[in-house]
């Protein structure tokens, strides 16, 4: 496995940037969120578990990987009504996102992911990244870290919701792991989550996160073998 200072765009130098885009690697741009997530679980929860499974991802793939800084607010609209969340307008999440992957693209990387930590901004990001793909003429997809990860939830989950959920057992468990001193004593279904946080360990937030990260391993080693320029339906510059 990689060691983790190998895939992080800003620990590179100037001088180091040409050199991963000369490999085609891929550049990871994680987006999150900073909105409530029940009583019990820090605002920054999305933040914190995309760029784990994102950054152990770009570890262990078998191709060059560059994971940018998490974008940490995203499209939030829809949880304003609890105290502490920050959103965007979906225009203006579009706008960040596509001038962050021309940025990208300008230093010559074909191959680029936006990635969510948060439901919510699926729509956002896909728009996104169907507009950068046609415009760029590059490799540019959009999705959430625990795309494909079903299995992964069922064999864990105990309650209802067997999937990322919000603020309950996946959540919980996945900050459990990561910063178990984040977590608040106070947990139990409130209003603005999907299910009870209270079936959480920290066993089996490292099993979600760890094998969420194989699967968005191979993701990454599929986008890479993708033709970066050469992508079918864009007419050539």
């Amino acid at each position: 496995m990689k060691d983790e200072s190998e895939v992080l765009w800003h620990e590179r130098t100037r001088d180091e940037i040409p050199t991963y885009a000369a490999k085609g690697a891929v550049v990871v741009v994680p987006i999150a969120s900073i909105e409530q997530h029940g009583v019990a679980l820090p605002l920054d929860t999305d933040c914190r578990t995309v760029e784990y499974v994102s950054v152990r991802a770009a570890r262990l793939a078998n191709c060059p990987v560059l994971v940018t800084r998490v974008i940490p607010v995203g499209l939030s609209p829809h949880h304003m009504m609890h105290p502490g969340t920050i959103t965007l307008s979906a225009e203006t999440t579009i706008r960040v996102l596509k001038e962050v992957v021309e940025s990208i693209a300008t230093h010559g990387f074909d191959h680029i992911l936006l990635l969510s930590g948060h439901g919510g901004n699926g729509p956002a990001i896909g728009a996104a990244a169907m507009e950068l793909k046609f415009s760029l003429g590059r490799q540019i997809e959009a999705g959430a870290w625990w795309d494909g990860a079903d299995e992964v939830f069922g064999a864990v989950c105990e309650g209802p919701c067997a999937n990322i959920g919000h603020a309950g057992e996946a959540e919980g468990s996945c900050i459990q792991a990561l910063r178990p001193d984040l977590v608040r004593p106070k947990w139990g279904v409130v209003p603005g989550i999907t299910d009870d946080p209270q079936l959480a360990t920290a066993e089996k937030g490292w099993y979600i996160l760890n094998e969420g990260a194989k699967i968005l391993a191979s993701r990454y080693e599929a986008l890479y073998a993708q033709p970066g320029r050469n992508v079918i339906g864009i007419k050539p510059s």
